[in-house]
């Protein structure tokens, strides 16, 4: 008699943003060994379904009459820059290459992920402060030791080891931040999978992370200039506006 497994085994899909960082790049919970590779794309999606009805079909009175289209809200593509095992970091793919991120490893073999600043950038900006003035800190600089010792004097003893139900992973992005379109810690991630008339959309994600790579590249029908070995002969000419 055979089992059932996990889930999580045969069907990876969806992903779950994990943390935003003050940069405008996201990490998503699947990595190498769900299949995820540098190029891969994503589309960050809404958690409902919307079903669209024929207003003007003869039986547009009937309550049982099926929806003309179910549509779900997509809020940012993203493309994969690197993959960990267990975990993959992901910018918008209309991120400026110029300003695209650029991965190291640090002295104790932690991820360093360098974000190029904007042509020109300086700190701080020009005609902000008089030099009698003291400059303000750079919105990523943490806070002050003083103000830290003030925070923890004030603070409950009796709390002060306990720790929160669930860490906070969203920072706050700074006004040079990667563009990234209203996406948080725990929005839903999938492949980007077109959809196109010889392959109806599914209503469901592929059984497998293979699966979905595999019909991301299935889908793929026209020339592109490949900016990794994963997008070798693929095309995401699918998302462009009519007439452009």
């Amino acid at each position: 008699m055979s089992t059932s497994q996990p889930a999580t085994a045969s069907a990876p899909w969806p992903a779950d943003v994990i943390h935003v960082n003050e940069d405008g790049w996201v990490l998503i919970n699947r990595g190498s060994r769900d299949g995820v590779a540098v190029g891969l794309r994503l589309l960050v999606v809404g958690t409902g379904i919307r079903d669209l009805h024929d207003l003007f079909a003869p039986d547009a009175s009937s309550e049982t009459q099926p929806p003309a289209l179910r549509i779900r809200r997509t809020y940012e593509l993203l493309e994969v820059v690197h993959a960990e095992e267990n975990c993959a970091v992901a910018i918008a793919t209309r991120t400026p290459a110029a300003r695209r991120p650029t991965v190291y490893r640090g002295p104790e073999g932690e991820l360093l992920v360098w974000v190029p600043l904007p042509e020109g950038y300086t700190w701080p900006p020009p005609n902000s402060a008089s030099d009698a003035q003291q400059p303000e800190s750079p919105p990523w600089a943490s806070a002050p030791d003083d103000d830290a010792a003030t925070d923890d004097e004030s603070a409950d003893d009796g709390d002060a080891d306990a720790p929160p139900e669930r860490a906070p992973q969203d920072d706050e992005p700074w006004e040079e931040a990667l563009p990234l379109n209203s996406v948080s810690v725990g929005d839903t991630v999938l492949p980007a999978l077109p959809a196109t008339p010889s392959s109806p959309s599914a209503p469901h994600a592929p059984a497998s992370s293979a699966d979905a790579i595999g019909a991301i590249g299935s889908a793929s029908t026209g020339a592109h200039d490949p900016t990794s070995s994963f997008e070798m002969g693929r095309t995401y000419d699918w998302m462009k506006k009519p007439g452009e």
